[in-house]
């Protein structure tokens, strides 16, 4: 018989999500970096719009532009980056309530795994992610 774990031994040993910032995240090594599907920077158009939303929806219109006026610089090689240095920044400046949303998003963006869905699966990688999003926070 194993003793219960109290709430703050099960917060330790569940893995804190997001693990990285999300400028940390985008700089490691994508095991997915040839998938036009799942690698990293293609699935910044989800958390893009998510972040988008959120921002307008609690009054930071000028995050939401800032945020669209970089994922819309497709020139710049380093854009990917660029929008995830601003994810962290906005973070550190934006109200409790809305930091930990934005943090749920970072954690569904991180934490999801293209091995997991089916390959004959037709859900679009914007309905999983939201999805992930949701069960995340």
């Amino acid at each position: 018989m194993t003793p219960e774990l109290t709430q703050e031994e099960a917060q330790e040993e569940k893995p804190q999500c997001p693990m990285y910032s999300m400028e940390e995240w985008m700089s490691q090594e994508d095991p997915h970096e040839d998938d036009p599907s799942y690698c990293r920077p293609c699935r910044l158009g989800v958390t893009t719009q998510w972040y988008f939303s959120e921002l307008n929806e609690h009054g930071h219109e000028n995050l939401a532009e800032n945020i669209e006026k970089i994922a819309f610089n497709e020139e710049d090689p380093e854009m990917p980056l660029t929008l995830c240095k601003e994810f962290d920044r906005i973070k550190s400046v934006v109200e409790e309530p809305l930091r930990e949303r934005l943090k749920d998003f970072d954690c569904a963006t991180q934490s999801f795994n293209p091995d997991d869905v089916a390959e004959d699966s037709t859900t679009p990688t914007a309905e999983i992610l939201e999805e992930e999003a949701i069960n995340s926070g």
